[in-house]
């Protein structure tokens, strides 16, 4: 096995406002002759008006059955069978879904990512969840991502909490992957644009304060930091760009709280701050930071606005956080025992 892989994707990426409109002229200058879409109900109704009239009518459709599962994944694969194209409209785990399919169709993967909530649009990978809502497998794909659409207007009438979600999940680039990119590395020209795509996603993101007042400039880059900058450390910084304690968090959430209230973001942004308390008093400034942040433009701060208060809940968050097994967190905090990162919780709890 290679010790490096550098990904670039995906191959193409435009944001800008009425660009879905052009979208069979986009298909035909690509292609693209026999194209399905994967959508929901409710995104059905959200994209249509920015679609041409008949779009969505005019060619195969269907509805996705709302979890990113191995079980999903095998429905729609043989459904797909013969197409050249897979237009998905959606969220995280359809995104994720359908590029999952597409790799195993080798058909080209056409994604318009309509909420903020993370950068599933463009990454090589899809998370995959068991029926219980539990990470499963995370699978690597084979090709990039085709062609990215996003159309602001739809993202920005996004709900608010998906919002919170892409600022906090594309923060967490920052707070978690920095420890990752250590001093002894930082000589590779890939680390160090590593580096630099966190710092992006600090910066631009601690700008927003309100999300309704930006500028169309600063529009464009919130959206571009959100999806192509994040989406990028992984592939550009390989395995020292992955996640660390934060997303732990998050997967430990999700099995406590399979009825979970909060978006994957939101839960992602209080782990940051978990991270960042476990790592001592050295990273105080950082804790204010985020709070301060938190605080004033509402993601979370304590477990108990994600509905975490039972004793045996929080027992089973340090467990599941501090496993041996998970090497990226070990890779950070190697000595780490469950007893540690429940005193870590005991000052998030709220």
């Amino acid at each position: 096995m290679a010790k490096r892989i550098i990904r670039m994707s995906p191959a193409e990426y435009i944001n800008e406002k009425g660009i879905l409109k052009t979208l069979p002229d986009l298909l035909v200058q690509r292609g693209i002759q026999n194209p399905v879409i994967l959508t929901d109900e409710t995104v059905y109704e959200v994209i249509k008006p920015y679609l041409p009239d008949g779009f969505l009518e005019e060619n195969p459709l269907v509805f996705f059955g709302g979890a990113c599962t191995f079980g999903e994944i095998e429905r729609l694969t043989e459904v797909f069978q013969g197409y050249d194209a897979l237009l998905a409209f959606g969220g995280g785990q359809l995104i994720d879904t359908a590029k999952v399919v597409a790799d195993r169709l080798a058909i080209k993967t056409v994604n318009s990512q309509t909420v903020p909530s993370n950068c599933a649009a463009i990454t090589t990978k899809s998370i995959i969840y068991s029926d219980e809502h539990e990470k499963i497998d995370n699978v690597r794909h084979k090709k990039a991502v085709d062609l990215v659409l996003l159309e602001p207007e739809i993202l920005l009438n996004a709900p608010y909490e998906y919002v919170l979600s892409g600022i906090g999940d594309t923060l967490a680039k920052f707070y978690e992957i920095r420890r990752r990119l250590t001093d002894d590395k930082a000589g590779l020209v890939s680390v160090q644009i590593g580096q630099s795509y966190i710092d992006i996603c600090r910066r631009e993101m601690l700008k927003v304060t309100d999300i309704f007042s930006l500028s169309e400039e600063e529009i464009i880059n919130l959206f571009d930091t959100i999806f192509l900058v994040a989406a990028s450390v992984d592939g550009i910084a390989d395995n020292d760009g992955r996640s660390v304690l934060a997303h732990a968090f998050y997967n430990a959430y999700v099995k406590v709280k399979p009825d979970y209230i909060k978006t994957h973001g939101e839960v992602v942004a209080l782990g940051s701050l978990i991270q960042i308390i476990a790592e001592g008093d050295g990273s105080q400034k950082l804790r204010q930071e985020i709070e301060s942040y938190h605080a004033q433009i509402g993601l979370p701060l304590t477990l108990k606005e994600l509905g975490l208060n039972k004793e045996q809940e929080i027992d089973a968050l340090a467990e599941y956080i501090a496993r041996p097994s998970d090497v990226r967190v070990r890779s950070v905090f190697p000595d780490l025992t469950a007893e540690y990162i429940r005193s870590v919780l005991e000052e998030v709890r709220g």
